[in-house]
């Protein structure tokens, strides 16, 4: 199940990378894949949390999803502050990015030493 679970923050990884370049490069954004990414991340979010209910012993899924809620936090700041054919601050984009990838991490490292 955890790997089921790393495999889609991962894919919401990608989407969002596809993102940052999307806003960076071409200064635009797509509503379509935020909201692609935000639901894979949520998808992988419930899951995780299911398994923390399931099997509340792991400290690196507890750490992961504190994290992961952090940037489900930035997340929702980054929809609630969007403009119009404008890309999103960045600045907010890299701190929703860093949580993310930090949990991600933590996911995998406590994938690896179970």
């Amino acid at each position: 199940m955890i790997l089921s679970i790393i495999l889609l923050f991962s894919l919401a990884a990608l989407l969002g990378l596809f993102l940052v370049v999307l806003g960076l490069r071409y200064h635009r954004k797509s509503l379509t894949t935020g909201l692609i990414h935000a639901g894979i991340g949520l998808i992988a979010f419930g899951f995780l949390i299911s398994q923390i209910i399931g099997h509340p012993i792991n400290k690196y899924n507890n750490v992961a999803a504190l994290l992961m809620v952090l940037a489900l936090i930035g997340g929702g700041m980054l929809f609630a502050l969007r403009e119009a054919n404008k890309p999103p601050p960045m600045m907010l984009v890299a701190i929703h990015a860093m949580m993310a990838l930090a949990g991600l991490l933590v996911l995998t490292l406590g994938f690896q030493s179970s």
